[in-house]
């Protein structure tokens, strides 16, 4: 899954938290979704998806996110998997709602094997992607390429 469809999705689910859920007219977004350069496949897959993911859990809409008594510190072996700038944007995708307790934990998992480097914000976008649109058909044209990380030009599947 590309991270384009990602940066899609963030921004719309931005946007409605935005306007806490009243949400006029998506042309306005799409007209400027546009003017950055996706294209309309990739903004209405990630309009259908944000619906799909909106009906299973309409409280994302106007809610903010669920306040516990407890909150995901990394380790200090985690914080070596992740630059500053990778493990804000996954932040970020749990403030959105975007992501549940369980995709972070697989997430942090799947961050910690991925290589020997920290993973930078380029490529926790693709293992976010890979996690949220697991169970989505993704049309062919859409899809990320198969190797997700190169070290030393050597591809990581």
């Amino acid at each position: 899954m590309g991270d384009r469809l990602l940066e899609i999705v963030v921004l719309i689910m931005s946007h409605i938290r935005e306007t806490q859920g009243q949400v006029d007219s998506f042309d306005d977004i799409s007209d400027d979704l546009k003017s950055q350069g996706f294209t309309d496949s990739e903004i209405s897959f990630a309009y259908s998806w944000v619906i799909d993911h909106l009906q299973g859990e309409p409280e994302t809409l106007s809610e903010s996110p669920p306040t516990g008594n407890s909150i995901r510190v990394l380790s200090e072996k985690e914080r070596q998997h992740f630059t500053a700038d990778a493990y804000g944007y996954l932040l970020q995708m749990k403030y959105l709602n975007l992501l549940s307790d369980n995709d972070m934990e697989l997430i942090l998992e799947r961050g910690g094997t991925v290589g020997p480097t920290p993973i930078d914000l380029d490529q926790i976008k693709i293992v976010i992607g890979a996690v949220l649109f697991r169970e989505v058909n993704i049309p062919e044209i859409l899809r990320q390429p198969t190797h997700l990380f190169s070290y030393d030009d050597d591809p990581v599947h």
